[in-house]
């Protein structure tokens, strides 16, 4: 064979070889081999003749719970079902049903009232889920994680009511909140408020009591009754501390603070509150300084911790006109999302300033705004931790303002100052039933934390330790 003949049967073999290498490519490439066929069943039904119909409502919770459902499933097993609005939606052959609906299994189905617990279930052609408010996460999280953990998986749902708890893990996310002057009787004012007001979203009930742990936590400081920052700093650096001092003990010491220790674990970190950066709570988070007025110390200090930690600090925010508290939700939600980022976990703090500030003028009614504020945001939260059950949230305050008394039948303020009253603390999630029936110091609340973040020296020691089993 002469040399040009066997360069013409080289080259054509190098082209059926690319062109091999080619329909190989575009044949991996191909939709409908690029998800394996998922053979996942409910109750016998494939998993893919379901649509997802989801309630209507204000705030979106069974919305968002719908498309976790859906994306979840799609990232499990390849299958992409119809999300659908239940007003929009004409009954289909297989649902799962997310909320109160219009649905005939919804009016079977009645949510847990006041609790994080959830119903399910399942009939011949639907299954449906329900919660309050946000406790649909809860019921989302755990329908997919229960009866559809990998694909080619075959589930059975019960066809009776069964009631359950949200899956928990153990923290790696801690987020604390703080409504400022919120004692006992602030916490229930949305019983109080009764005075023919058609109640909105988050109006009716503190979701506070939602949480299935609670306690009380003493307040005082070493001057007496508190201020916003030895109470601030009790709560952030473990220490009881002086009036007026921030991030500081009685000697004028800076004390490093929950958020400091979370950033030098490598965690993210975030402050926020309703008031100015510089007020007493987030001053108390994230600066130290001889004296809460000191915002010439205190902005330097902030801007520290910014840039040794990265911590995000967002405060004051302008909460007077009419989307002011859905800005806040979401920027509560914004920051959220990028504190998940960091895989080794976070702490947040976020503190509502104005139950204080209305109960010291004796405004009942601005300060049942403030504890609303407070209650939406809580919400945000609440649903945040039932999508990642490894978050511990603990909802208190950091002393009570007006001597706020129940009188008559009314809630009345019997003082312009701070009291002594013991404050209530809520927990939800792992560690949190440690919080549970009983009464603490507020040094013990950062203690505990630190201790679930594996530090057992956090704060003064001295006399008080973290709490244990």
């Amino acid at each position: 064979m002469s040399k040009h003949a066997q360069k013409s049967i080289c080259k054509a073999l190098s082209l059926l070889i690319i062109a091999a290498l080619i329909f190989m490519s575009f044949a991996a490439c191909s939709p409908s081999d690029s998800k394996p066929a998922s053979t996942s069943t409910l109750n016998g039904i494939s998993l893919g003749d379901f649509s997802i119909v989801y309630a209507d409502e204000s705030y979106g919770y069974n919305e968002r719970a719908a498309q976790y459902i859906q994306s979840e499933i799609a990232s499990r097993t390849g299958l992409n079902l119809a999300v659908l609005k239940d007003s929009d939606a004409t009954s289909g052959t297989y649902e799962i049903v997310v909320g109160d609906t219009s649905r005939d299994i919804s009016s079977r189905l009645e949510p847990v009232a006041d609790s994080v617990q959830f119903n399910i279930l399942a009939e011949d052609t639907q299954i449906a889920m329900e919660g309050e408010y946000f406790v649909i996460a809860a019921a989302a999280y755990y329908f997919v994680n229960t009866y559809i953990p990998e694909n080619n998986h075959n589930a059975e749902i019960p066809k009776e009511v069964t009631t359950h708890e949200p899956i928990v893990e153990s923290p790696d996310n801690y987020i604390l909140m703080i409504g400022d002057g919120m004692g006992p009787n602030q916490t229930l004012l949305f019983e109080a408020m009764t005075n023919n007001r058609e109640f909105g979203h988050g109006e009716d009930t503190f979701f506070g009591y939602y949480l299935p742990y609670s306690g009380f936590h003493r307040t005082g400081s070493l001057t007496g009754v508190t201020d916003s920052a030895a109470g601030g700093t009790a709560l952030a650096c473990g220490i009881k501390t002086i009036n007026y001092y921030v991030g500081q003990d009685k000697d004028h010491n800076p004390v490093q603070s929950i958020t400091e220790l979370a950033g030098s674990l490598g965690m993210a970190t975030a402050v926020m509150s309703t008031e100015a950066n510089t007020g007493a709570t987030p001053a108390a988070f994230s600066a130290h300084a001889d004296d809460r007025e000191l915002s010439s110390d205190i902005i330097p200090s902030q801007a520290q911790l910014k840039q040794t930690y990265g911590t995000i600090i967002e405060c004051g925010y302008d909460y007077y006109n009419t989307n002011g508290v859905k800005n806040i939700c979401k920027k509560v939600t914004n920051t959220l999302n990028t504190l998940s980022e960091d895989s080794d976990g976070f702490f947040m703090m976020y503190e509502e300033a104005h139950t204080d500030k209305h109960s010291h003028t004796n405004d009942i009614a601005k300060a049942y705004d403030a504890m609303i504020r407070f209650n939406r945001v809580i919400a945000v939260v609440m649903e945040y931790a039932f999508y990642h059950p490894n978050t511990l949230v603990i909802i208190t305050a950091d002393h009570e303002t007006g001597g706020l008394t129940e009188q008559d039948g009314s809630f009345v303020y019997t003082s312009e100052e701070h009291t002594g009253v013991d404050v209530p603390v809520f927990a939800y999630g792992v560690g949190g039933e440690l919080f549970h029936g009983k009464t603490i110091e507020n040094v013990q609340i950062p203690m505990t934390l630190a201790s679930f973040m594996g530090v057992n020296d956090f704060g003064d020691q001295t006399t008080f330790k973290p709490l244990a089993e």
